[in-house]
């Protein structure tokens, strides 16, 4: 057991350094039950190509008992905070992993004048019939009450064994948060056509906790329109499982095709 746990990764919140004197930056927000490890590669790669890249750990995502406390706006205010700590910026990306791809959606519609392109992750648009079940058994039957969580067994959805054993993610999922991402899909399924920057949306072929379908339709109701990309070979969590290398590498191109708002060239020619 002692050796399981120090074989787990870093789950903690990080902010790494972009290029000196730059002002690039992106936001990476994680799943429901997850932690900033599964948008750790993609975070590395573009750091190194020179963007500041800040991964908060959401609220309620300090344990199982935290998060069956928290709602949907919960996650979003603390992305928010997040979003607000990268001060000026020449531009900006939110990347969000599974529930996190909902929330940087609800941003990107918020914030069109801040958020320059999103890039989703296995956006939780649609859960797989188990996830609906769970979700529905929450706000109609006592389910939640009698059993307030239910353990992830297996652990996360990751095709990489040695990612999926790292993975520091939760270790039970409360009845309540699945109901609450349940709502906060009804919430972005409606605001999609307000997201106009620029997407990337990316999915697992393999994924066994939300649809690709799902990904597939909400890249088409977005209103920028959105590039998406089917992974043969992934499940779920696409960041860090066996295709990670081509994801963290077609999120930095992405990022790279984003235009520099204009105010934000103007600031860069006059320093």
């Amino acid at each position: 057991m002692a050796a399981a746990k120090a074989a787990r990764g870093d789950g903690t919140a990080f902010d790494l350094p972009g290029r000196p004197g730059g002002s690039d930056a992106a936001l990476l927000l994680h799943g429901l039950t997850g932690t900033p490890f599964e948008v750790r590669p993609v975070a590395d790669r573009l750091s190194r190509a020179g963007v500041r890249c800040l991964a908060p750990l959401l609220p309620g995502h300090e344990s199982p008992e935290a998060l069956a406390r928290t709602t949907w706006r919960d996650w979003v205010d603390g992305a928010r905070r997040g979003l607000a700590a990268l001060g000026e910026t020449r531009r900006t990306m939110v990347v969000g992993s599974s529930m996190g791809g909902l929330v940087a959606c609800v941003l990107a519609a918020e914030n069109p004048g801040l958020v320059d392109g999103v890039a989703l992750l296995a956006p939780a648009l649609e859960l797989q019939p188990l996830g609906k079940l769970a979700g529905w058994l929450a706000r109609h039957t006592p389910v939640a009450r009698i059993f307030p969580a239910v353990s992830k067994g297996g652990g996360s959805d990751v095709s990489d064994p040695v990612a999926r054993a790292a993975n520091p993610c939760l270790d039970a999922i409360p009845f309540h948060a699945v109901a609450e991402l349940l709502d906060l899909q009804v919430h972005v399924e409606a605001l999609l056509p307000r997201v106009r920057c620029p997407a990337l949306v990316i999915a697992g072929a393999l994924d066994g906790t939300v649809t690709a379908a799902g990904a597939r339709r909400m890249s088409g109701r977005m209103g920028g329109g959105a590039r998406f990309v089917l992974l043969s070979r992934s499940r779920h969590l696409v960041g860090i499982d066996v295709e990670r290398e081509r994801v963290a590498a077609d999120i930095q191109f992405f990022f790279d095709s984003i235009p520099v708002r204009s105010g934000a060239r103007a600031t860069e020619a006059a320093r």
